[in-house]
């Protein structure tokens, strides 16, 4: 019997203490902390830069449907500052809308044109290039539309 007992003694604690827990828990919470405002700055970039991808994309979009159609087309700023409408000209009906605003994956703060509206003719050509920027969270990117109907994320 003497010689269970000794085994007994034998074994140490194991597990952590509450103490030991808790200071596990405010070096993560810390660390996070610090962490937060380049992770939201990076985010914010990327949804920028994706956004810039998604507007070139649609200005090349209705510059390529316009000569395949035969059709002018007018590209304008929403009216809520986050979308681009492509309308036929001389109808006025909306074709296309581009939405960049609230609950949209690539969520924009706003958008401006250098010049609005832009038509484009059914050669493909431009009235003018278009300079569409794009901002959220006081980062901003280009997007370039030429006057050939080229456009491009700069």
């Amino acid at each position: 019997m003497m010689h269970h007992m000794r085994g007994m003694q034998a074994t140490g604690r194991r597990g952590i203490t509450v103490i030991e827990m808790m200071i596990v828990v405010v070096m993560v919470g810390l660390l996070t902390a610090l962490a937060m405002p380049k992770i939201q700055s990076t985010s914010t970039h990327s949804r920028v830069n994706q956004a810039a991808i998604l507007v070139a994309q649609g200005l090349s979009l209705a510059a390529t449907n316009a000569a395949r159609e035969r059709m002018p087309m007018r590209i304008a700023r929403g009216t809520d500052k986050q979308s681009i409408t492509v309308t036929d000209r001389t109808s006025g009906t909306l074709l296309s809308t581009l939405h960049l605003g609230a609950g949209e994956p690539c969520e924009v703060d706003s958008l401006s044109f250098s010049v609005t509206p832009v038509d484009i003719f059914p050669n493909g050509f431009t009235s003018s290039a278009l300079v569409v920027t794009v901002w959220a969270g006081g980062y901003s990117h280009q997007v370039t539309m030429s006057r050939v109907g080229w456009a491009r994320a700069t």
